[in-house]
């Protein structure tokens, strides 16, 4: 029996069609970053344009450019005015850091006179932290430093009991300590900021890599849905083409994806308004300064998942550390830890699972493994992905009966500027 690959297509065409569509992903993976925000952008300017045509009865192409000149005042005004903050509180921090260092050597002496075995342990674990070339010149400056102080060298401070010493010897070892929490913060602070120097050109270039992702981003979804029309026409001419099999196939399955990943979008904004509104509070009780400016740097990075914890907790520091010192950061860290811990583990299911009718046991359950397997584009896309799979895919009825959005249409009836609420 001969083979035949109109029969082989025939029987496998949905196999195949899908193969080829998970190939071409594979191969613009690297241009993912710039699709996904080119897609979020044009999603929150179609409600936008559509306000400015019904309530301000604008025509579509002069609302649209209205909307992407805020747009570009936004993104202008936060590089313009964010960043330079941001370097000023780091420049203040470094010039400030002998001091900052200091209160840092004070408040380990102050810990270790009270609790002489947490510092210990906490020596141990800045020790864990150095390479053995530093180990050996610590300890080599440890020996010089008790031969001037006339430490016995049979006495070792690591496991002595105090209480059978002499006062006098019992000063010694605590100046004994102290030298080696001094010489322990001044190698990890010499390693850190090795580092940073060592890192940051790879910053720099991410973030000018960065600026230009998202100029681009707004330049394509601008283009998209300016001539969204002839766009949606030519995309429908597919129908009629010797694609017509793929575009059977895959459109309304895609056009469906991204409406729920749209909706994904809408609910992070709602947890970046919560995240923001909390962290404003914060802040206003700590007494830190510059409130405003943090909460919009809060309010940015919540759109980024994991990394943009660390982005927006930087600048909170460094402004704490310049006003307040040492304990006055350690409080902000403080805030922001409940804070997070109150989005992960709260607001995230229960408003991801209000905006796509999920149970938010699931929804904490999908973060978690999402964020394990994939990091930061899984936080992003793994809620919208797994409702799609479970509900879309496998036909799972939703937690409470419910259908996400209208009825699905037939995709050649749908345009981008009508996929929104």
């Amino acid at each position: 029996m001969s083979f035949s690959f109109n029969d082989f297509y025939e029987a496998n065409r949905r196999i195949i069609i899908w193969l080829i569509l998970i190939s071409l992903l594979w191969i613009l993976s690297d241009f993912f970053g710039l699709i996904f925000i080119t897609f979020v952008l044009a999603f929150i300017a179609s409600p936008l344009v559509r306000m400015g045509q019904n309530r301000f009865k604008l025509p579509y192409r002069l609302s649209l450019t209205l909307v992407y000149i805020l747009f570009l005042i936004v993104v202008g005004s936060f590089f313009r005015y964010v960043t330079p903050n941001v370097i000023g509180e780091a420049n203040r921090f470094l010039n400030n850091f002998d001091e900052v260092q200091q209160k840092l050597i004070e408040l380990e002496r102050d810990v270790g006179s009270k609790y002489p075995g947490i510092e210990r342990s906490l020596h141990g674990y800045m020790r864990s932290l150095l390479d053995e070339h530093a180990l050996r010149m610590i300890d080599n400056e440890l020996n010089v430093f008790k031969k001037t102080i006339y430490l016995a060298s049979d006495v070792d401070p690591e496991h002595v009991l105090e209480e059978e010493l002499t006062e006098a010897t019992q000063e010694k070892i605590r100046k004994y300590f102290d030298k080696e929490a001094e010489l322990l913060m001044n190698f990890l602070a010499t390693k850190q900021v090795e580092k940073a120097s060592e890192h940051f050109p790879k910053l720099i270039n991410q973030l000018y890599t960065g600026i230009g992702t998202v100029l681009l981003a707004l330049l394509f979804s601008f283009l998209i849905l300016f001539d969204n029309i002839r766009l949606g026409g030519l995309m429908k001419s597919l129908h009629d083409s010797r694609l017509r099999d793929f575009y059977q196939e895959t459109a309304q399955p895609v056009i469906r994806f991204a409406y729920v990943v749209g909706r994904a979008i809408q609910a992070q904004a709602m947890i970046a308004c919560v995240n923001t509104f909390l962290t404003l509070i914060g802040l206003m009780i700590l007494g830190i300064p510059s409130v405003a400016f943090l909460s919009l740097i809060v309010f940015v990075c919540s759109f980024i998942p994991v990394l943009g914890v660390f982005i927006s907790t930087t600048p909170m520091v460094l402004v704490a550390l310049n006003t307040g010192g040492l304990m006055l950061a350690l409080a902000v860290v403080l805030m922001i830890t409940i804070i997070h811990i109150i989005e992960a583990y709260g607001l995230n299911p229960l408003i991801y699972g209000k905006h796509l009718k999920l149970n938010p046991v699931l929804v904490l359950i999908i973060l978690l493994v999402a964020y394990h397997t994939a990091g930061m584009w899984g936080m992003v896309l793994g809620v919208p992905v797994a409702y799609y799979f479970i509900h879309d895919v496998f036909g799972v009825p939703l937690w409470d009966e419910r259908r996400l959005g209208p009825t699905p249409v037939r995709a050649e009836n749908v345009s981008l500027s009508d996929r929104q609420d």
